[in-house]
């Protein structure tokens, strides 16, 4: 049942519109004080107000106000005694939709009434449907975003087994790509690399030997020195790493990093002879990580070195192999990553 909350201060008035009103289906309070009406609106939480506009203690426009202030959505029609456009202007811009001249007119008032109140119900059916929408939205975004989340899970450990899948055909030490994958993220973040970029850059160092898939066993388990035509089929594995994940639509741009992890800072690597920062900053990042994880852990070509004495090779080809502006910062990262693996290891 529609509800309406009548407010004027002519009794008689008001006892009609309260008859007339309740005959008609409609739940109604009325009021003669607009004060007392205003203090009703809350609990009785009206659809429609029919207020006359000219009331001592408080005028229509006031308590239209309040009665907005509670529902925006409930409607107004306004009574008053007075035929003057301005006023009637002033009624539409307070928000009422209707306004009736008295002497009142019967069939005047229920078209007023039923249109009002059609009105409502429309407004709150688009509310409604407005905020179904909005659950919608919210339900699928969330479910986007797990299934992203679970996509991402799946697609870190399939990589992770494909990092540890090329340590152990280049016989590196175990765990290599993903230790070099973890360190080279974090001095990328430490120089505030953010978003895709950082888990492109990580991507890229995971994978950085991909292209060896491509390597014969013989020239890349070969125990002896390579052959001048050995060696430059071995150098192409950086080519071929990255043909291979240009190919795989989320793993497309970590393919400059696998393309370019054997760029020197001075232009003496490979493939292409980059200089400077015209090598990815990934990379750059990547080839201290890689040259410090080469010499502290036990290779079959050579023995493991202290970190201390890798730290100083470091230095002492930066601006020749390395990025010297990172590697400070670099060593630091890898030094503090070193130093909590240890103490982990200890507490365990």
């Amino acid at each position: 049942m529609d509800r309406i909350l009548v407010i004027d201060d002519d009794p008689d008035v008001l006892r009609f519109l309260e008859e007339l009103l309740s005959v008609s289906g409609y739940e109604v309070r009325a009021f003669t004080d607009p004060r007392e009406g205003v203090a009703a609106f809350p609990d009785f939480k009206p659809d429609l107000c029919v207020l006359d506009f000219r009331m001592p203690g408080m005028t229509g426009d006031d308590v239209c106000r309040k009665v907005k202030n509670f529902d925006p959505t409930v409607e107004v029609i306004f009574l008053t005694g007075e035929v003057d456009t301005a006023l009637a202007i002033e009624m539409m811009k307070l928000g009422a939709l209707d306004y009736l001249l008295k002497p009142l007119n019967l069939p005047q008032l229920k078209t007023a009434v039923f249109r009002a109140l059609e009105h409502r119900r429309l407004v709150r059916e688009n509310i409604e449907y407005q905020q179904h929408l909005e659950e919608l939205v919210a339900d699928k975004t969330k479910a986007l975003n797990e299934a992203l989340r679970q996509l991402g899970i799946v697609h870190g450990a399939t990589l992770d087994t494909i990092g540890l899948a090329l340590d152990f055909r280049d016989q590196s030490t175990a765990g290599h790509s993903l230790r070099v994958a973890q360190l080279t993220r974090g001095i990328a973040e430490e120089i505030g690399i953010q978003g895709q970029a950082l888990v492109q850059i990580e991507h890229g160092a995971l994978l950085h030997d991909i292209g060896k898939l491509r390597i014969p066993d013989s020239i890349l388990l070969k125990p002896g020195k390579l052959s001048s035509a050995e060696w430059e089929t071995m150098r192409r594995h950086a080519e071929y790493g990255r043909d291979f994940l240009q190919k795989i639509g989320f793993l497309s741009a970590a393919s400059n990093l696998v393309y370019s992890h054997h760029e020197k800072f001075d232009g003496s690597g490979y493939p292409q002879g980059l200089r400077g920062y015209e090598i990815p900053v990934g990379a750059r990042c990547f080839a201290i990580v890689d040259a410090v994880d080469a010499l502290i852990y036990e290779r079959p070509y050579h023995s493991s070195v202290t970190f201390e004495e890798a730290a100083a090779e470091i230095r002492r080809c930066a601006g020749s192999h390395f990025d010297p502006d990172l590697v400070e910062v670099g060593l630091a990262h890898i030094a503090a990553r070193l130093t909590a693996t240890t103490t982990a290891r200890l507490s365990a």
